[in-house]
């Protein structure tokens, strides 16, 4: 413990100390861990000092803001901030969530609304101000996302040169707005923590300051519990939930209330409970079986990707701060996590990324296991908005129908209720539905039950073909499958009889010659065929296809764009191709089809494609 006196005779407002060892560590020698440890360090300051700025430089009464705690910030008088007007993000009561879930006074405090989307805008206040005061001459970061986007905006204000290395499953969202801000982007095949030690080396090598979820950081992130206070009239709430990925969010919020206790700012102190993903759930299993570490988990499974940190940094100082408020900690299933995301959607208008999302998905267990009263006053930390990771929230919803221009396509959405068209939902994905061709009637009765979709038989019809296809080929149906084949018949126009169906095909594939195909189609009740090839087998197919569609058809048609998606993982996987066709006069559509393989998906799109096209230009 260091003593005042000798704090006065070194004339320093903060020191740096090892959470494990108890060392100092001067700046110059790191920012980020324990040059003799390897654990993290923790910003300790002079309590006569601290107290002094505080009294002559806060501003009670100040707009809230995170640059109002400018003097709670271990930056030189004379440094430069780099702003982007951070913080004073909204403390919303959820008042229906609030009613469902018996828990009167529940809040949530949205730090997506932060200049870049998340909760670290904070500690980038505080990292990037003191990277110009250390006068680097780049910042290098590891990131899932989240610390890369911000730390490259901050630094893009800074005029600093910003390298980011993330794991390369990363959500394209948070990679395209860290490119936006001018980021040096390296993907790396490997974990989080391979990209936190490759970027502790290249600071090292390179002399760059290492950004990330270290202790400059926690200062900025530290202001989410000022505000609280603030936002609740100065009052203290019971309990505090924050999703928890390396831990360094909990543990700044913990000092944050502590800071304002010491100053006599509060009288009490909140209850921090961690939430992570079952997935990925590193200090949770620490707190739980008494471990001072959090153990490694080598491959974190979880759609909660900006908190599936097998190797917690911060894992000490966030233990710390929930064993020494009493708090707790739990984990919950992504499917929790998913519902949870959903029904602040719905219910309350607020969106956010999953991660988010994991404080709300752990109310309900935390009143199950008594650690939650009814008479708590609890804020939820929602840590980033919905755009950073908007591919999962599809995942929960279904496509829209596309319908035409006209009050008549009005009238079947309404008729048949496809606005309420229940998707499989996250946790019932997988869920088996079909391992044989079903009845038409039987197809009607599990479709009405499981997507609350009452559908005419031609749509019926088609679906079952679909399927048919799916067992042919030795696929079972699930959930996902049958949602996948319902939007995809909704999409279809009201006409009833195709001019056009592919009635079979055959492809020969060779390593160094290009694919052939031959097909039979069915063209106005005539039979054509074809054969053509391509650069790949898709387009062998389609060029046989246009090639016998040209002796009769007078359309002229153009694909002028193709996208290919996966619905799940592994070999056995639903594939989904989109089409975009065009014709002479400028009409166009897009179809899209379902098929276990890329081939039968591309040709079913097409097949689709021209049909539609086809009754629009005997319409215009």
């Amino acid at each position: 413990m260091v003593t005042l006196s000798l704090w006065n005779l070194k004339k320093e407002f903060y020191k740096l100390r090892c959470v494990s060892c108890g060392s100092i560590v001067p700046e110059k020698d790191s920012v980020s861990v324990c040059p003799a440890c390897g654990e993290a360090l923790n910003v300790e300051f002079d309590p006569a000092a601290f107290k002094k700025r505080i009294d002559k430089e806060f501003k009670k009464t100040a707009p809230i803001s995170a640059q109002k705690y400018l003097p709670f910030f271990p930056l030189d008088k004379s440094a430069r901030i780099v702003s982007l007007d951070e913080g004073g993000t909204p403390l919303i009561k959820i008042e229906k969530i609030s009613r469902e879930l018996k828990q009167p006074n529940l809040f949530i405090k949205h730090e997506g609304m932060n200049p870049t989307g998340v909760f670290k805008d904070r500690g980038s206040l505080v990292e990037i101000s003191k990277a110009l005061e250390l006068k680097a001459k780049a910042v290098v970061v590891a990131s899932t996302g989240n610390m890369a986007a911000s730390v490259s905006a901050y630094s893009a204000i800074a005029g600093l040169p910003c390298y980011v290395l993330i794991p390369e499953n990363t959500p394209l969202g948070k990679l395209a707005q860290a490119m936006s801000y001018g980021a040096r982007i390296l993907s790396i095949r490997g974990t989080y923590a391979d990209c936190c030690r490759l970027a502790e080396e290249m600071a090292y090598k390179y002399n760059f300051y290492l950004a990330g979820d270290y202790v400059f950081r926690s200062e900025g992130q530290k202001t989410i519990a000022f505000e609280i206070v603030e936002q609740l009239g100065w009052r203290v709430p019971d309990v505090v939930v924050v999703p928890v990925g390396c831990g360094t969010n909990l543990a700044a919020i913990r000092k944050g209330f502590v800071e304002f206790k010491k100053l006599g700012f509060i009288k009490k102190l909140p209850k921090i409970i961690a939430v992570q993903p079952s997935g990925c759930s590193t200090v949770v299993a620490a707190f739980q079986n008494g471990l001072r570490k959090a153990p490694f988990v080598a491959h974190p499974e979880t759609i909660c990707s900006a908190v599936g940190i097998g190797r917690p940094l911060d894992d000490l100082k966030a233990l710390a701060a929930i064993r020494d408020s009493g708090g707790s900690a739990v984990a919950v299933s992504d499917s929790d996590v998913a519902a949870a995301q959903k029904k602040l959607g719905e219910i309350e208008a607020i969106f956010v990324e999953p991660s988010a999302a994991l404080s709300l998905a752990a109310v309900k267990r935390l009143r199950t296991k008594r650690i939650l009263k009814k008479s708590d006053t609890v804020v939820l930390i929602a840590t980033g908005a919905g755009l950073k990771d908007p591919k999962s929230i599809l995942a929960t919803h279904p496509t829209p129908p596309a319908v035409e221009p006209d009050i008549s396509e009005v009238d079947r959405f309404l008729k048949y209720k496809l606005y309420a068209i229940r998707s499989a939902g996250f946790a019932e994905r997988k869920k088996t539905l079909f391992k044989k061709l079903p009845t038409l009637a039987r197809l009607r009765t599990t479709i009405k039950k499981e997507f609350a979709a009452d559908l005419k038989n031609t749509h019926l019809a088609e679906i079952r073909s679909a399927i048919e296809t799916f067992i042919t080929k030795g696929k079972i149906v699930a959930k996902a499958d049958l949602q996948n084949l319902v939007e995809e018949a909704l999409g279809d126009l009201t006409y009833e009889k195709k001019v056009m169906r592919v009635r079979d095909y055959e492809l020969q594939i060779q390593q160094k010659k290009r694919p052939s195909a031959k097909v039979v189609i069915e063209f106005q009740g005539k039979k054509l065929k074809a054969e053509s090839r391509g650069v790949g087998p898709v387009d062998a197919v389609i060029s046989a296809i246009r090639k016998a569609l040209d002796q009769k058809s007078p359309l002229s048609e153009q694909l002028v764009d193709f996208e290919v998606f996966v619905d799940a993982d592994g070999t056995d996987a639903t594939t989904e191709v989109k089409m975009k066709l065009e014709d002479s006069r400028k009409n166009y559509v897009v179809a899209t089809a379902n098929s276990p393989d890329i081939i039968t998906a591309a040709i079913a799109a097409f097949e689709k494609g021209y049909n539609i096209l086809y009754w629009k230009g005997q319409k215009s």
